[in-house]
């Protein structure tokens, strides 16, 4: 669950509360969803390593290289998301190789 403090000068600083559930991909060129997402999680923290990668969300995603979000190399993001849903992820051919861990954030 994510949270809203105020730091020292008084401004809004968002937070999220402590790391659940890591599962960790090594990407193919196929799209591959991970297991259902908790209960109640309803964020969640993609990380991509080595390579791109597109993502996909939903109760029975499919990632493709053309119509699925981006992820850059060495970047984390942070999703929304439905409890019990799952991420899809792929590569292109380009890419000579990909991981991607998804956390969800309690």
């Amino acid at each position: 669950m994510s949270t809203i403090i105020k730091d020292s000068n008084g401004q809004l600083v968002p937070t999220v509360g402590t790391l659940g559930v890591t599962q960790v991909f090594t990407v193919t060129n196929s799209s591959v969803a991970s297991t259902a997402f908790g209960a109640t999680t309803t964020l969640v923290r993609v990380a991509a390593s080595l390579g791109h990668c597109h993502i996909a969300f939903g109760a029975a995603p499919t990632a493709s290289v053309t119509t699925s979000a981006m992820i850059p190399v060495n970047d984390a993001q942070i999703f929304a998301v439905t409890p019990g849903h799952k991420m899809a992820v792929i590569k292109d051919a380009a890419v000579t190789a990909s991981t991607v861990s998804v956390t969800e954030l309690l």
